[in-house]
C-alpha cells in the first residue's frame, strides 16, 4: 500500500512539472478588442494621419519628379545649344541634298534629339526608291550626319509599243541588278548608253516596284556581264526584248541580232565577244546568232554593211567568181535588195585602241 501510494504521489508531481515546463516555454495572447466609440474613434484618427502622411509624401516626389523631368527636358529639348546647325551629306551618287531632306522631314534648327532618325529612314527609302540604303547619324550637339547608298542602274524598262521619245527621259523607269525600279534622275545623260529592257511587264510598273520575273532577271543578268565584257569596246547593247520563257533576242550597235539563254550567261556572252571578233578579223560583219548553243553555233552575216569610220574596212568575202552571162541578173537582184528599206550591219572593232 505504502508503494502504491508513493508511486501515485510521484506520478502527481511529475505531472505537475509538465504543466509548469509547458507554462513557462509557451507564451500565450489574449486578444481582446474593445468596441466602444471611443476606441473606434482613436483608431480612425490614427489610419487618417497615416494616410494624410502618405499621401503628402507621395505628392511631394511626384512635384520632385515633374520638376526634374521639366528641368531636363527643357535643357535638352528646348535649350538652343541643341538645334541642329549643320548636316553632313555624302552619296555614292548623283541625288541632291536637298531632294533627301525635303522627303525627310528634317529641318535646320530643330532640336536634334526630336529628330525621330527611325521615321526619317522610313521616309527616305519610300519616297525615294533609287536610294537602297541611307544611314543617319546624330553627332551631339547640333551636327548629323547623312550617308545615302544610291541604286546602279543596269537598264531603261518599256513596253513593246513605246514610243521612242518617251525612252531614256528624265522620268523613264530605270532597273538596277535586282530588278527595283526607280524613276530617272538628273543628269539622265549618265545612263543614255544603258540598254533597253522590253517587257509585257511595263504597264504595271511604277517607282519602288520589284521585277522579279525570270525574263526579266535573265536580262538584267546579260546586259550586267555584257557591260563587263565590253567594257574596252565600242560595242553596245542597246535593247533585249523577252519574248518567250527560255530565251532573249538582243540587239547591238552593229545591227546583229543575238538569241541569248537563260543558263551560263557568262558563257554565252563570251562566245558572242570571239564570234565578233573571228568575224572582224575575215572582213565579215555578224548578222545572227544564236548563242544558247554550245558548240557549232547558228550564225548569219551580212552581205551589206556599212563601215564604221574608226574601224578596219571590212569587204565580204566571196568564195567563187561569177560568170559573165550572170552578171546583169546578179546586178539587178543586189539592187532590188538595196531600195528595200532594211537596217544595215555595221563592222565594228572589238577592242578598243
Amino acid at each position: 500500500m505504502k508503494k502504491n501510494k508513493r508511486s501515485l504521489s510521484s506520478k502527481g508531481h511529475s505531472r505537475m512539472r509538465k504543466r509548469k515546463a509547458t507554462r513557462k516555454g509557451v507564451k500565450q495572447s489574449l486578444n481582446v478588442r474593445v468596441n466602444s466609440k471611443k476606441s473606434v474613434s482613436v483608431r480612425r484618427k490614427i489610419f487618417f494621419v497615416r494616410f494624410l502622411k502618405w499621401t503628402a509624401l507621395t505628392a511631394m516626389i511626384f512635384v520632385v519628379l515633374l520638376g526634374s523631368y521639366r528641368g531636363v527636358d527643357r535643357f535638352l529639348f528646348e535649350s538652343p545649344k541643341f538645334a541642329l546647325s549643320n548636316i553632313n551629306y555624302k552619296t555614292d551618287g548623283e541625288l541632291p541634298q536637298s531632294r533627301v531632306l525635303k522627303n525627310s522631314g528634317i529641318v535646320l534648327g530643330q532640336n536634334i534629339l526630336r529628330v525621330d532618325i527611325k521615321d526619317a529612314k522610313e521616309r527616305i527609302l519610300n519616297e525615294l526608291p533609287m536610294i537602297k540604303e541611307v544611314e543617319i547619324i546624330r553627332q551631339m550637339p547640333g551636327d548629323m550626319t547623312i550617308k545615302v547608298s544610291e541604286r546602279v542602274p543596269v537598264a531603261w524598262l518599256s513596253g513593246q509599243n513605246t514610243p521612242e521619245s518617251d525612252l531614256r527621259i528624265i522620268g523613264g523607269i530605270l532597273l538596277d541588278s535586282g530588278g527595283n525600279a526607280f524613276a530617272a534622275e538628273e543628269p539622265v545623260l549618265r545612263f543614255k548608253s544603258l540598254p533597253v529592257m522590253i517587257s509585257s511587264e511595263y504597264s504595271k510598273v511604277s517607282p519602288g516596284y520589284e521585277l522579279n520575273s525570270m525574263p526579266v532577271q535573265k536580262g538584267l543578268e546579260i546586259a550586267l556581264d555584257f557591260n563587263d565584257s565590253f567594257r574596252n569596246s565600242p560595242v553596245i547593247l542597246e535593247s533585249l526584248h523577252s519574248r518567250n520563257d527560255f530565251s532573249i533576242i538582243g540587239y547591238i550597235n552593229t545591227g546583229a541580232e543575238i538569241t541569248f539563254g537563260f543558263d551560263d550567261i557568262p558563257r554565252q556572252v563570251s562566245d558572242l565577244k570571239l564570234l565578233l571578233a573571228e568575224a572582224t578579223r575575215r572582213g565579215r560583219v555578224l548578222a545572227e546568232a544564236n548563242v544558247m548553243v554550245k558548240r557549232n553555233t547558228p550564225v548569219k552575216f551580212a552581205n551589206n554593211f556599212i563601215s564604221d569610220s574608226t574601224a578596219p574596212r571590212a569587204v565580204p568575202v566571196t568564195t567563187r567568181s561569177v560568170p559573165n552571162n550572170q552578171g546583169s541578173k546578179k546586178k539587178s537582184k543586189t539592187h532590188k535588195k538595196l531600195n528595200k528599206v532594211v537596217k544595215i550591219p555595221r563592222a565594228l572593232p572589238i577592242d578598243a585602241e
